[in-house]
């Protein structure tokens, strides 16, 4: 399973411990003008690297933020990253969307030990009210390691395993956006529909932190999960608006022990798309649900 640490037990990790990179995975967006590698350069944990979330997307489709399944060029980013297969891997970010369960997320997806991957509880900010040692200049050049990837295609699904599921359910399907676009308010993104897929579950992610930006203790989200009705010793299946937000649910659900749960990569820009996929009739074949009167 991965872990979730505080500030002071990165800090010991950062001076104790061999094989440890840390990596800043803060992504805003596309709306959010500001470069993420530059404000990473002008203040990161001291001895971090920039993890570019983007630097995965598939360049094949015009989806958002989908994860390629490209293993060589994942392998030459995460060996340009000094990344090997035996590192320890601590994600933070100073996102509020909490990007870092994002890059855990691909970091599982592409076979790294998930003993080795950690998130820092509280990202960025946790570290400086920490008073952890701060960097504001370009990281020191690093030398290309090599990593060795094993693809993990049973943590992502398609649209067609979506519309499978839809006829044939053995699946739970949580949705992680706000309540107000689950239920069918105004979309974010142009050329939606608004909605959620039929029968999925609202979770907003939100719900799972404290007002400082801390986790929650995750007994109390295990109660938060079981009280809208999810089963936990069923299969689970996260969505979001566009897969960046839906693997917070899936750390989660590594921390209470339910590591294999899958997330839907398209998430709502694909599924609640106006316009047709090759090899569709209409959009009746992705049905939207709304809960407005």
């Amino acid at each position: 399973m991965a872990w979730l640490i505080n500030a002071a037990q990165v800090d010991r990790f950062r001076k104790n411990q061999k094989n440890v990179v840390i990596l800043d995975a803060t992504w805003v967006t596309p709306d959010d003008e500001r470069d993420m590698y530059q404000a990473f350069v002008s203040k990161h944990i001291l001895g971090a690297r920039f993890f570019d979330i983007n630097a995965f997307a598939d360049p094949n489709t015009s989806l958002p933020n989908m994860l390629t399944r490209d293993e060589n060029l994942i392998a030459e980013k995460l060996g340009q990253l000094g990344i090997t297969n035996e590192h320890k891997v601590i994600f933070y970010d100073n996102s509020k969307m909490r990007t870092s369960c994002r890059a855990l997320w691909m970091m599982k997806v592409f076979g790294h030990n998930t003993n080795l991957l950690y998130i820092l509880d509280g990202g960025m900010e946790a570290w400086e009210k920490y008073g952890g040692k701060i960097e504001t200049v370009l990281p020191k050049e690093i030398s290309p390691k090599p990593y060795e990837v094993s693809y993990q295609g049973h943590l992502v699904r398609t649209l067609m395993q979506m519309k499978e599921n839809l006829h044939h359910p053995h699946e739970q399907v949580i949705d992680m956006r706000n309540p107000v676009r689950y239920a069918g308010g105004p979309e974010t993104r142009h050329g939606l529909r608004a909605g959620h897929i039929p029968g999925s579950f609202c979770f907003p992610f939100t719900t799972m932190f404290e007002a400082d930006g801390k986790w929650k203790p995750i007994e109390k989200i295990r109660k938060q999960l079981t009280g809208i009705g999810v089963d936990l010793n069923s299969p689970i299946v996260t969505t979001c608006g566009s897969g960046t937000t839906a693997p917070i649910l899936n750390f989660a659900l590594d921390l209470l022990g339910f590591p294999d749960a899958a997330m839907y990569d398209g998430s709502w820009t694909e599924w609640g798309s106006e316009e047709l996929y090759e090899g569709e009739d209409s959009l009746a074949e992705r049905p939207v649900q709304t809960s407005l009167e």
